[in-house]
């Protein structure tokens, strides 16, 4: 058990904290300046076959894939700067640090992201979220799979989900109901998907920045 809380907010990292479509341009930017523009094609394909046979994204694999189809390691070391040399508190959204700040007065924040754990965790101490949030920073293939872990780590009376992926709380709805209240914040390339597919947020904003407007009994109260 790491911590007891009688409200826990389990908040998303990309899209919701970080821009990840900034992050892929500074990527794909980098790959470009040092290894050219048919390798950061390649990159970019092995990147979305990794998507589709794992069902998340693991950048480490793309990049191990595209230096197994070289037939040459040297292809890894510029790949891995550009990957992990991107400015990521450039990319946090507005108001994304205050709303973590915010949350510590409302619960106990911690960050819940999909994807490969080392690349996840480095872009959340590089964007100052692991510092935050006190190091609570959980990295899971499906963290939507991954309830019963997360809720013994942070055993609590109501739970909150800060996230930018409508799937994800119609999963995580359906698995705690009532004790979760649900905050879609509506930013980022996945906020519209699934717009028909019960059960809705209970909560939905423009950005993370509005997330500050909230206090405790505001987002008790929403559940459903």
């Amino acid at each position: 058990m790491a911590d007891d809380a009688s409200t826990v907010l389990l908040v998303d990292l990309d899209n919701t904290l970080i821009d990840a479509s900034g992050a892929s341009a500074a990527i794909n930017a980098g790959i470009r300046a040092s290894l050219g523009d048919a390798t950061a094609e390649r990159f970019w394909g092995f990147y979305e076959e990794v998507r589709a046979d794992l069902g998340y994204v693991d950048i480490h694999e793309a990049m191990l894939r595209l230096g197994r189809e070289r037939g040459d390691a040297s292809v890894l070391p510029p790949l891995v700067e550009a990957v992990y040399g991107v400015d990521y508190r450039s990319l946090l959204y507005p108001g994304a640090l205050e709303a973590l700040t915010h949350a510590r007065g409302v619960g106990l924040p911690v960050v819940v992201s999909d994807g490969h754990p080392g690349y996840q965790r480095h872009k959340a101490l590089a964007a100052g979220v692991s510092g935050a949030v006190e190091g609570r920073v959980h990295v899971y293939e499906d963290k939507t799979r991954e309830l019963d872990d997360i809720t013994a780590r942070y055993p609590a009376d109501h739970y909150v989900i800060v996230d930018d992926k409508p799937s994800v709380h119609a999963a995580i709805k359906a698995a705690l109901g009532a004790r979760v209240t649900t905050v879609l914040v509506e930013q980022g390339r996945y906020a519209r998907e699934g717009e028909a597919s019960p059960p809705p947020p209970d909560l939905r904003l423009p950005s993370i920045a509005a997330f500050a407007d909230l206090n405790a009994d505001a987002l008790r109260d929403a559940a459903r």
